[in-house]
């Protein structure tokens, strides 16, 4: 009896783990389905306005949003100084390795091993004209509990085409932010 009461309460606790560990990876994959849900919706170029960041600022931690309204001010002191007669900063779809965006994501695949959390995104773009071709890749997300919720930190643009888009968005927004405030050395 004592050995059946046993197997019970270890098969009880064993499923309550892993209950746990699927929410938690639920909640993971909710945080960045949320997240591209809200940049597939904005569908601009460039950085973007501050009432788009208002928009993410649920899905993405402090220290990105910060960097976004960052690049933000940088680009408008940048369109200001040079009174618009010269390309933005950034062109194209910021939060992808395809110039033009995406259309849809297709998979979130959870990366195992890092030092960081992190997340492959499979997305899809399908070009309008010609042959209507689709175009798939993958980008990571990197996620991090912020007010005890996950929240996407990062995004690691992995495109492999040449024209494309690489490596981390924050990085990029620090040579955004960096190209704006010496503007007097760029013109």
């Amino acid at each position: 009896m004592r050995r059946a009461y046993f197997i019970i309460c270890l098969a009880i606790i064993l499923f309550l783990s892993c209950s746990s560990d699927q929410k938690k990876q639920d909640d993971k994959i909710s945080a960045i389905n949320n997240f591209y849900k809200t940049v597939l919706a904005m569908k601009n170029d460039g950085i973007p306005e501050k009432k788009d960041i208002r928009k993410l600022s649920p899905f993405i931690s402090t220290p990105f949003k910060n960097l976004l309204l960052e690049a933000r001010k940088a680009e408008d002191k940048y369109f200001q100084e040079t009174r618009g007669e010269v390309p933005p900063l950034i062109e194209g779809s910021l939060f992808y390795s395809l110039f033009e965006g995406a259309d849809k994501v297709i998979l979130i695949t959870e990366e195992k091993n890092t030092d960081q959390i992190s997340y492959l995104v499979e997305l899809e773009y399908c070009y309008r004209y010609g042959k209507k071709e689709k175009i798939r890749w993958q980008d990571r997300a990197f996620l991090v509990m912020e007010n005890k919720r996950w929240v996407v930190n990062d995004l690691e643009l992995l495109g492999k085409w040449p024209f494309g888009a690489k490596g981390k968005l924050s990085d990029i927004l620090k040579n955004v932010i960096k190209a704006g405030n010496n503007l007097d050395k760029n013109i």
